[in-house]
């Protein structure tokens, strides 16, 4: 079983090993061609740049010939002068138009300045040119200057547009403005040269030409050691860069072709780029391999755990059989929870009806007897009119014993069922209940804040912010010690299924440490966060001493409505009208 294990373990290595060094190899082949581009790139515009600047040249040479037409001598100091510009520049040559019925007054005149002046190329061998009339036409060399170490210039009398290479650029620089490239033509034993040609611009048929070297058009300098440039056209090839054989052999020759137009020409430059074992990224060779040796070896280790696998099989059924027990349990401790909260408005609702049913008995019950009583003791007071009978001082310190229990009665069915929230909804509840006198005595100004649509809501939502609120006030009076309190009241989206209310109560009081146990077990927040939480509510508590004190409820409505419907609120039934508003007996 080992064995085989160590058989799967060196297949994957030397499978991962070829695959890493093939990719590596192919992006820094990827990266060594990028930079073979560029490179020919550079090539072609450095041959476009060059033929762009000798024709630069050329410009100035016409107009120097202008200038010294009739000063040959300097003519030819200047156009040595020029060599020293341009180093594709070879040859400056002037040549002149000549037909057929002026060669003879020609060249006597050309003796008289060079008397071993003669037109070469006339022979019955070699057919005179035509211009576009039909006339026969000659272009001997009148001037003739090369640079040092150039090849031997024309002799002068050297009719060039004999010459296949030179006699379209010729004939056709004769007879229309600007410049015009031959063919690229080789001397004997020299590198490729091609050449410019320009009429003169006063048209007196003389023309001007450059010879330049095309290797020298091209700056090659860049070009890592091995290269080999060369330059086709016309089918004609020309060599512009040999690779040294002196030195190291290349792993590999990059080749590529690129074709382009310059100077009237269409080029293809071919360029063999030479890869060395230096180009190729070694280093990230050795980390692959030291990579893929530790994958092997996580491999190894894997197979040798895959073997152990089967012993754990029974292990995982039975800790999915936990996962199953323990998702049951939280099925039945989520099922518990919506029962608490149920049964959490089941006592909520039953707290409401039996505060109605106590208002509704000191309604009923107590407030009539002590109507009854204040109306005896008004009776006898009517019957005994002398203050100063003991009669009347009973009757009435009677009267104002039931007036003040009837006050305190009054008071304490408002607390336990506010009359406003059953006639006129829950915003004048809530702002009745702000204006407390209780409030005011306390030296506490209420700050009262109530958007949207809050008189629309379900009643044990009603009930429920009421009761939140006058809870947060009691506990605003007995501990806050504060000066200001600001109640906000938002039902938010009330048309949509975002439909939510949000209540803030904040005090600038003393605060407290809501991280402290002791308030945590006081049943009035208690009662508070199970009220939210019946209603699927959030209950935040922001406190810190000195700072004061910030309640944020948020209850959503159309949720807890949709979940809730089926069961109707033991709070529905309306509260007893309270005592009439100006507490007179009856």
């Amino acid at each position: 079983m080992l064995k085989s294990v160590i058989i799967k373990t060196l297949l994957f290595w030397i499978t991962l090993g070829l695959i890493t060094t093939s990719l590596i190899t192919q992006l820094d082949l990827s990266s060594l061609r990028q930079h073979q581009k560029g490179l020919a790139q550079a090539m072609e515009q450095s041959l476009q740049a060059s033929l762009t600047r000798e024709e630069a040249l050329l410009a100035h040479v016409a107009s120097l010939e202008q200038r010294y037409r009739f000063q040959p001598e300097h003519l030819k100091e200047h156009f040595q002068d020029l060599f020293t510009l341009s180093g594709p520049v070879q040859h400056i040559q002037l040549l002149q138009s000549v037909d057929e019925q002026q060669i003879d007054a020609f060249e006597q005149q050309m003796r008289q300045r060079h008397p071993d002046f003669q037109l070469h190329g006339l022979s019955p061998m070699t057919p005179a040119n035509l211009d576009s009339h039909g006339v026969i036409v000659y272009h001997p060399v009148i001037v003739s200057t090369a640079a040092a170490h150039a090849a031997p210039p024309p002799l002068l009398g050297t009719d060039l547009s004999l010459s296949p290479a030179h006699r379209d650029a010729i004939l056709a620089a004769s007879e229309s403005s600007g410049i015009h490239y031959s063919e690229v033509y080789q001397p004997e034993r020299h590198a490729p040269m091609l050449s410019l040609y320009l009429a003169s611009p006063d048209r007196n048929g003389t023309l001007l030409a450059l010879a330049l070297s095309v290797p020298k058009l091209l700056d090659t300098r860049d070009l890592p050691t091995g290269s080999r440039v060369t330059l086709m056209l016309n089918e004609q090839s020309i060599p512009l860069l040999h690779p040294s054989r002196s030195k190291p052999y290349p792993l590999l020759t990059l080749s590529r072709e690129n074709a382009f137009s310059a100077g009237q020409h269409d080029w293809v430059l071919q360029f063999d780029y030479p890869v060395f074992w230096q180009q190729l990224s070694w280093g990230i060779h050795l980390l692959a391999l030291t990579l893929n040796s530790l994958g092997s070896l996580l491999f190894f280790a894997w197979l040798r755990q895959r073997e152990a696998t089967t012993s754990c099989r029974v292990e995982s059924l039975e800790v999915r059989q936990l996962q199953q027990h323990l998702q049951n349990k939280t099925y039945a401790l989520q099922s518990q929870l919506r029962e608490n909260q149920h049964l959490t408005h089941r006592i909520l609702d039953i707290q409401e009806r039996e505060r109605r049913h106590l208002a509704q008995e000191l309604h009923d019950e107590l407030g009539q007897c002590l109507t009854a009583i204040r109306t005896d003791a008004r009776m006898l007071l009517q019957d005994h009119p002398d203050s100063r009978s003991e009669v009347h001082q009973h009757a009435d310190n009677i009267d104002s014993i039931a007036s003040h229990i009837y006050d305190v009665t009054y008071d304490l069915m408002r607390a336990l069922r506010p009359t406003l929230l059953d006639d006129l909804g829950l915003v004048d509840a809530v702002r009745e209940l702000a204006q407390s006198g209780h409030l005011e005595r306390r030296g506490m100004r209420v700050d009262l804040e109530l958007k949207g649509a809050l008189n629309e809501m379900d009643e044990r939502y009603n009930i429920t912010l009421y009761r939140l609120i006058q809870e947060a006030l009691t506990n605003v009076q007995r501990h806050a010690n504060c000066q200001q309190v600001h109640i906000r009241l938002v039902r938010l989206d009330d048309d949509s299924l975002n439909d939510r209310v949000e209540l803030d109560i904040r005090d600038d009081g003393c605060g407290f440490d809501p991280e402290d146990q002791r308030h945590n077990r006081r049943f009035g927040l208690l009662g508070m966060q199970a009220r939210v939480r019946a209603l699927h509510g959030e209950f935040k508590i922001d406190s810190q001493k000195g700072v004061g004190t910030c309640l944020s409820i948020r209850m959503p409505l159309v949720a807890a409505e949709a979940r809730d419907a089926a069961r109707p609120s033991a709070a529905a039934p309306a509260a007893p009208r309270p005592l009439d508003a100006n507490r007179q007996p009856a």
